[in-house]
């Protein structure tokens, strides 16, 4: 850790809640490691602040943040301009504050999860997305600019049981069906994708479960599940069945590569950062 004086930059991660995160020991370690004057700490924020928390980090000389739920909305409309697949999403994971207060968002969730597809060589062809948060937006958008072009998803808010929605992305159409949350389109839906991500909080609690879920992996399924919580039901069930199982700390990795670049612009000592998150 560096001596705290004051030079130190500060740089946080705001969410609700935030005890469980990782974030700080890999940006920490990062900062020891290239020799930086700064420090990374993990603030929670109740949903009701989050506004006031901005403004007062921005004007208090921070120089960036890392944002996670439920705030990632919000993060999008306080910014003063959006970069690439934050303007395209309206969602906000890394903020950059100037030196004139003004305030840059980046979704480096979209373009984590992207890299994450692409280094793990997954297939290109259909996909189930639980949730309709802001993740599973990011998500969503990282499916289409890889090229898949068949993609469910499933959410409680859903209340019509099927609904498809036309659809393009880069001049590919996208076959896009939403669902209902309920056992016969968790069945279908993931019988007939070859990529299953949870992007719900369902699996940090031991005793979580998805209807049908278990009943409908197989070998030739990926299950990737934002959450890693290593008691996860759901990431030992899809262990053992499904033929590639990736859990949330490598999107937290591709993530957090690509908000180190954004927000320090230094390289990022990829492997200190997969170190940190894996040992």
């Amino acid at each position: 850790m560096v001596d705290i004086n004051a030079g130190t930059s500060l740089y946080a991660l705001i969410g609700y809640p935030v005890e469980h995160s990782l974030s700080p020991i890999f940006w920490n370690k990062s900062f020891s490691e290239l020799n930086i004057n700064a420090v990374y700490l993990a603030l929670s924020v109740q949903p009701d602040n989050i506004i006031a928390c901005l403004e007062g980090l921005k004007v208090s000389g921070v120089k960036g943040l890392n944002i996670t739920r439920p705030h990632k909305f919000d993060a999008a409309n306080f910014c003063n301009f959006l970069h690439g697949a934050a303007k395209e999403t309206n969602v906000v994971n890394t903020i950059k504050f100037s030196s004139n207060q003004k305030a840059e968002g980046w979704n480096t969730d979209a373009t984590g999860f992207l890299n994450l597809l692409k280094n793990n060589n997954l297939p290109a062809t259909s996909a189930v997305v639980f949730g309709n948060g802001a993740s599973s937006i990011s998500i969503i958008w990282a499916l289409k600019e890889y090229g898949i072009n068949k993609i469910y998803q499933i959410a409680r808010k859903f209340v019509v049981d099927s609904e498809d929605i036309n659809e393009s992305h880069n001049n590919k159409k996208i076959f896009f069906r939403k669902l209902s949350w309920n056992y016969k389109n968790f069945n279908n839906s993931i019988k007939e994708s070859d990529i299953i991500i949870n992007t719900t909080p369902i699996g940090w609690h031991e005793k979580d479960d998805i209807p049908g879920f278990k009943e409908s992996l197989n070998d030739s399924k990926c299950f990737v599940d934002l959450n890693y919580n290593k008691k996860s039901k759901l990431l030992k069930t899809a262990k053992q069945i499904c033929g590639n199982t990736i859990d949330g700390r490598e999107l937290l990795f591709e993530q957090g590569v690509e908000a180190f670049k954004v927000l320090t612009n230094y390289a990022p000592p990829a492997e200190i950062i997969r170190r940190s998150i894996f040992d």
